[in-house]
C-alpha cells in the first residue's frame, strides 16, 4: 500500500536494522583501518582544501628566503650552511633594528667553520636577545640495532649560548605528504620551534598570565620565572615552556577558566589574542593538523639579499623566519609535499615555510580542529541511520537523486564547518562508502517492489530506465582498429651511442643485461610524464604522447620527460664502466595511432612523418655535439624552459626545413647573446661576420658543439665561389 512518495520498505523492523547495523558499522570499522586513513587524510583532506581555496596569512609572519636569487646577488653558494655566519650576523642586526620581535633560524650551525664569522653571528644574537636556533633530531639505533632512540643535535657552543633558545621541528625525512606538525618533541621532552616562537613573541605577555596562574594554581609554580625579564635574562624560555605544558596537561580545567578570565579582561586586545594563543596552544595535545594558507609562498616572503639592502625596512611587531624556500623546482631542495603542492611545476612548501605556517596557525588559533575518534564514530552512526531512515522509504526513482541531495547537503556542512570554523569532520566515508552503499543495499532491497510498480513508473512518469547503462568514462575515445586513428602526438626518439662498439665487445649475455638495466632507467622518467612507449630496436627507443588537440601541458609533459631522461642516463652512466651516452629529439604533429602487423601479430605504436623528423632530430646531435633537440613546434608558447635556437635545418631525407631548438636544464642555462647574433649573421649570409662572433664565443664556451658546427659551415660558405644558400642547411646523411 502506497502512502504518498514515501514507501515503507519492509514490514520487518529487522531488517531496517540489520541496514543500518550495515552501513554505519562498515563505516566504523573502515575508519578504523589504514584505508580508511588514507580516505580521510589523504584525499578528504586535501579536497577539502581545495575546495576552500587559499587564504591570507597573517602579517605579523614573515619568512626570509635563502634562494637562488639571494645566492646570485650575494656570490654564494645556493646552499644555506656554506654562507658566511657573519652574514647572518649581519641580517640578525637589521632584523633587530627593523622592529622584529623574534627571529628563527631553520639552518643547522652544527659545524664549526670560520671563528671570526661565528663570533660575529654569536655578538648579533647576544645583542638581539630574540633569536631561536634550529636543533637537529638524529635517530640512532641502540641495543644491536634492535631499539631506535633520538638525538638531540644542538648547534656548536658559540651560538649555543648566545641564541635565547634552542628548539626542534621535526619533518618527515622520507617522502610523505606534510598534514600536521609537533608542538612538543614528547621523547625529548622539549617544545618545538613554533611553539617556543610563540611564546618569545608574546613574552612581554608572560607577566600577565603569570598573574593568572597564582590566583589558580600557585602551588605548581614554585621555581617558576616570574616575569619576562627573569627568562630574557635566564635564557631559559624551553623549560619554562615544558613546565607551563605540563601544568596545564595536569588541570583540565585550568584553560577554559584562564580564557574565560581574559575574554572579560580590560587587556589590550592584541594582548588579548597573544594570551588566547598562548593558553590555547599549552593546553593543546603535542600533535596538531596544520590549516595551510595556500600553495608556496603563501606566507609574506622576502629574499635574504633584499632583506639586507633594504633601507626602509620595517618588521615592527613581526615574527621571522629564515630558512631555505626556493620559487622554482629545479632549485628546491628543501621541499615537502602537501595539499597545496604545486602539481604542474613539482614544487613543494618548503620546510620553513611549514614551520612558519605552524607557528601562524598558533598564532591565530586556527590550527585545525580535529574531534575526537568517539566523535567521529558518532558521526558515522548518525549519518547512516538518517541515509537508511530516509532512502529506504523511497521509491526507487527517487532513491539516486535524493541520495545525491543528501550528499551534497553533508558536503556543503562539512565544507562550512571546515572552512568558517576549521573543523574537519569526516568527508570522504560518509560520501564515497555510506552514501552509495546505502543507496545500492536500498535500491536492491526495494527491486521486488519496483519491478511490481514499474508500469505505473512508466504511466506516471512517460518512460522507463533500459537495463544496462552505457559507460561514458571514455566518451569520445574511440577504440583503436588496425587502420589507426589520427590524433595529434609528441614523439620523442632516442638513441645511444657506442652501442655498436660496445656489441662487439660484450658478450651476448652481459649485452642484454647491460641494456636492460639502461631501459629501466630510460622508460621510468616517461611513464611518469604520461609518455607510451611504442618501439625499442636495439639502442634506439620510441616515446609518444598521443592527444585529443595541441596542448601546451602535453608538450611540456613531453619536454620535462625529455630532461628527465636525459638527467636519469647521466647518473645511469656515472655509475657504469661502460657508459651509453643517448642523444634525444622531439617532433610533433599529427599521426597515425594504431597497430600494425599482420596475421598473429600486431604491435601498437604511431607512423607518420613526424615519427620520422623525430628521428631525424636525435640524428642532428651528432652533428651538433649536443643532447637534446627539438623542434619550433614542441617548444613554442611553454614557459619555465630553457632553450636557444639553432637555426633551420633540412634533415636528412627531407625536403622541409625545421627551426631547431636545444633543450638545456634550467641551472646550467647560459647567456647565449653572441651566439645568437652569430646565427643571425649567419642566416643573413654573412659568412665573416658569424665566424667572427662564433670564434669569439668559442672562447669563452671551447666545449661547444653548435658553435664548432657553424665555424665549420662559415668556412664551407666563404670557400664556395658562388655558394647555394636556400634559407636553411641541408644535411644529405644521418
Amino acid at each position: 500500500m502506497k502512502t504518498g512518495l514515501f514507501t515503507p520498505l519492509s514490514r520487518a523492523p529487522y531488517t531496517l536494522l540489520g541496514l543500518i547495523i550495515l552501513i554505519a558499522g562498515t563505516a566504523i570499522l573502515l575508519a578504523s583501518t589504514p584505508v580508511g586513513h588514507w580516505l580521510e587524510e589523504d584525499l578528504g583532506l586535501s579536497w577539502l582544501f581545495q575546495l576552500r581555496g587559499a587564504r591570507p596569512a597573517p602579517k605579523d609572519v614573515v619568512l626570509v628566503s635563502i634562494d637562488q636569487h639571494s645566492s646570485r646577488s650575494l656570490d654564494l653558494p645556493n646552499k644555506p650552511r656554506k654562507w658566511p655566519r657573519a652574514l647572518h650576523g649581519e641580517l640578525v642586526d637589521k632584523l633587530t633594528r627593523a622592529g622584529a620581535v623574534a627571529i628563527a633560524f631553520d639552518i643547522i650551525f652544527d659545524e664549526v667553520r670560520n671563528p671570526a664569522d661565528n663570533a660575529r653571528f654569536a655578538e648579533a644574537m647576544r645583542r638581539s636577545n630574540n633569536v631561536v636556533l634550529f636543533q637537529y633530531i638524529k635517530e640512532e639505533n641502540r641495543e644491536n640495532d634492535l631499539v631506535q632512540v633520538e638525538r638531540l643535535l644542538s648547534p656548536i657552543n658559540v651560538f649555543a649560548r648566545n641564541a635565547f633558545a634552542l628548539s626542534p621541528f621535526p619533518l618527515p625525512k622520507i617522502p610523505a605528504k606534510v598534514d600536521h606538525f609537533l608542538l612538543y618533541q614528547p621523547d625529548l621532552g622539549m617544545p618545538t620551534i613554533p611553539l617556543t616562537m610563540l611564546q618569545l613573541y608574546s613574552l612581554d605577555d608572560y607577566n600577565t598570565l603569570y598573574t593568572l596562574l597564582q590566583e589558580h594554581v600557585p602551588a605548581k609554580l614554585q621555581g617558576m620565572p616570574t616575569t619576562a625579564q627573569q627568562i630574557r635574562a635566564q635564557r631559559n624560555l624551553p623549560q619554562v615552556i615544558s613546565r607551563l605544558h605540563k601544568i596545564f596537561l595536569a588541570t583540565p580545567t585550568l584553560a577554559p577558566r584562564l580564557l574565560a578570565e581574559v575574554q572579560t579582561s580590560d587587556l589590550h586586545e592584541q594582548d588579548r589574542q597573544k594570551l588566547f594563543a598562548l593558553i590555547h596552544a599549552y593546553a593543546a595535545p603535542y600533535s596538531l593538523y596544520l590549516n595551510f594558507y595556500g600553495g608556496p609562498r603563501s606566507i609574506t616572503t622576502m629574499h635574504y639579499v633584499d632583506v639586507l639592502q633594504d633601507k626602509q625596512l620595517d618588521l615592527r611587531g613581526k615574527a621571522v623566519f629564515v630558512g631555505f624556500s626556493e620559487q622554482f623546482q629545479p632549485e628546491q631542495k628543501d621541499g615537502f609535499y602537501t595539499v597545496f603542492s604545486n602539481e604542474h611545476s613539482g614544487l613543494d612548501i618548503s620546510g620553513v615555510e611549514i614551520m612558519a605556517t605552524a607557528f601562524a596557525n598558533l598564532l591565530q588559533q586556527n590550527t585545525l580542529h580535529v574531534p575526537s575518534g568517539m566523535h567521529d564514530m558518532l558521526v558515522l552512526l548518525l549519518w547512516g541511520i538518517l541515509l537508511v531512515l530516509i532512502l529506504s522509504r523511497l521509491p526507487g526513482l527517487w532513491q539516486v537523486p535524493v541520495a545525491l541531495l543528501l550528499g551534497s547537503l553533508y558536503a556543503v556542512v562539512t565544507y562550512r564547518a571546515f572552512s568558517v570554523h576549521a573543523y574537519w569532520l569526516p568527508f570522504t566515508i560518509p560520501l564515497l562508502w555510506q552514501l552509495p552503499l546505502t543507496t545500492l543495499a536500498t535500491l536492491l532491497l526495494s527491486h521486488r517492489r519496483l519491478q511490481r510498480e514499474r508500469q505505473h513508473i512508466r504511466e506516471a512518469f512517460g518512460y522507463h530506465l533500459p537495463a544496462e547503462v552505457v559507460d561514458h568514462i571514455a566518451r569520445g575515445m574511440s577504440p583503436v582498429s588496425d587502420r589507426g586513428e589520427r590524433v595529434f602526438g609528441i614523439v620523442l626518439a632516442t638513441d645511444a651511442a657506442q652501442y655498436t662498439t660496445l656489441s662487439e665487445q660484450l658478450s651476448a649475455s652481459d649485452l642484454h643485461q647491460l641494456m636492460n638495466a639502461y631501459y629501466e632507467v630510460l622508460f621510468a622518467p616517461i611513464r611518469q610524464h604520461g609518455g607510451i612507449i611504442s618501439d625499442v630496436q636495439g639502442d634506439s627507443a620510441l616515446a609518444i604522447w598521443p592527444s585529443p588537440e595541441n596542448t601546451t601541458q602535453i608538450r611540456q609533459h613531453a619536454c620535462a620527460a625529455a630532461l628527465a631522461v636525459r638527467d636519469a642516463i647521466d647518473t645511469f652512466n656515472a655509475r657504469q664502466n661502460i657508459p651509453l651516452p643517448t642523444r634525444l629529439g622531439l617532433h610533433c604533429g599529427e599521426i597515425s595511432m594504431g597497430h600494425v602487423g599482420a596475421l598473429d601479430h600486431y604491435e601498437y605504436r604511431a607512423v607518420g612523418d613526424i615519427v620520422n623528423s623525430a628521428s631525424r632530430l636525435e640524428s642532428l646531435n651528432k652533428h651538433l655535439g649536443t643532447r637534446l633537440l627539438a623542434s619550433e613546434d614542441v617548444v613554442q608558447d611553454l614557459s619555465g624552459l630553457a632553450t636557444r635556437a639553432l637555426g633551420k635545418f633540412v634533415l636528412a631525407g627531407k625536403h622541409q626545413a625545421l627551426s631547431v631548438y636545444e633543450i638545456l636544464p634550467v641551472q646550467n642555462a647560459i647567456n647565449f647573446e653572441e651566439f645568437d647574433q652569430g646565427v643571425h649573421a649567419f642566416y643573413q649570409q654573412q659568412w665573416q661576420d658569424a665566424q667572427q662572433l662564433f670564434a669569439q664565443f668559442l672562447q669563452s664556451h671551447p666545449q661547444d658543439g653548435p658553435t664548432r658546427f657553424y665555424l665549420q659551415q662559415c668556412v664551407h660558405f666563404q670557400q664556395q665561389d658562388a655558394p647555394v644558400w636556400t634559407g636553411a642547411i641541408s644535411l644529405s646523411q644521418k
